[in-house]
């Protein structure tokens, strides 16, 4: 068995000052760590609030990812009071407050030093639609419609404006919906993608009447009576229909009623007299 030998008062008293020596010199090597680091971030803060880093003017404001917007709109977005001083703009603030305000859906704002500037990436929203306002004829005191604007794919509105496009912009949706509600607007993300995916070519929806739901197609006028999820399978209906105006040679289809897709029923007018046929 190894024996351990006593160690003598003096050697216990070295190790003590030895001990001691290495605490002070610990702690005061955090404490320069410390100072250090604080100076350094009050020097940073320091410098970065001097006029050098300011954000002067909005073409300090760098965008991208714009295609409908330009940079100058997304950069009168942007809600700051010039000059500013680049380390006191909240990004994320700045991100939010872009969403509320234009048609973006998504936004991100990081700050740049050298040289001073705010990078703002953004991603718009689509327009898809255009929302046409409802004849006077059309309009019910008991209803309300959602004005002159855009929609988008998911049915967020944006009015006209928001993208500075003129009445007729070729960069405006040929897609036009007239008379659409408020309270029918959560529909609208299923409408949108069950007409988009179907072969026969939609210009128009008259929605101004909910219990009727019409379109205006290259096969003439069709309605769908009130929406419901048979919606698809009355434009199958309708795509099986497109051979319809070879067959009607000396009549022309007035409107084609899709309320039944097991049944559908096309009205015809010939230069005589209308009259109204079943399909087989």
């Amino acid at each position: 068995m190894t024996r351990v030998s006593p160690l003598s008062r003096d050697e216990l008293k070295s190790r003590r000052q030895s001990l001691r020596r290495r605490r002070r010199i610990s702690i005061s090597q955090a404490l320069w760590r410390f100072w250090a680091l604080s100076g350094l971030t009050a020097a940073i803060f320091w410098g970065a609030t001097r006029p050098v880093w300011l954000i002067h003017n909005p073409a300090q404001i760098n965008v991208s990812g714009n295609h409908l917007l330009s940079d100058e709109a997304v950069q009168n977005l942007v809600p700051l009071q010039y000059p500013q001083a680049l380390m006191k703009v909240e990004p994320e603030l700045l991100a939010r407050q872009l969403r509320d305000r234009g048609p973006i859906v998504r936004a991100e704002v990081t700050r740049q030093l050298l040289p001073p500037r705010l990078n703002v990436r953004v991603e718009e929203r689509v327009p898809v639609a255009v929302v046409l306002p409802v004849g006077n004829g059309d309009r019910s005191a008991d209803n309300q419609y959602l004005q002159a604007g855009l929609l988008d794919a998911h049915g967020a509105w944006m009015p006209l404006s928001s993208f500075g496009l003129g009445s007729a912009s070729p960069q405006l949706p040929t897609l036009q919906l007239r008379g659409i509600q408020p309270q029918y607007q959560r529909y609208w993300p299923q409408i949108y993608e069950t007409i988009v995916s179907s072969p026969v070519a939609v210009t128009e929806i008259d929605w101004h009447d909910p219990n009727n739901l019409v379109l205006e197609t290259a096969l003439g006028t069709v309605y769908l009576g009130p929406y419901s999820p048979e919606l698809e399978q009355q434009l199958a209906t309708l795509d099986r229909m497109r051979n319809l105006p070879n067959q009607l040679t000396d009549t022309e289809v007035a409107r084609i009623d899709l309320s039944n897709p097991d049944a559908p029923s096309i009205a015809v007018v010939d230069t005589k007299a209308p009259s109204t046929e079943p399909t087989p």
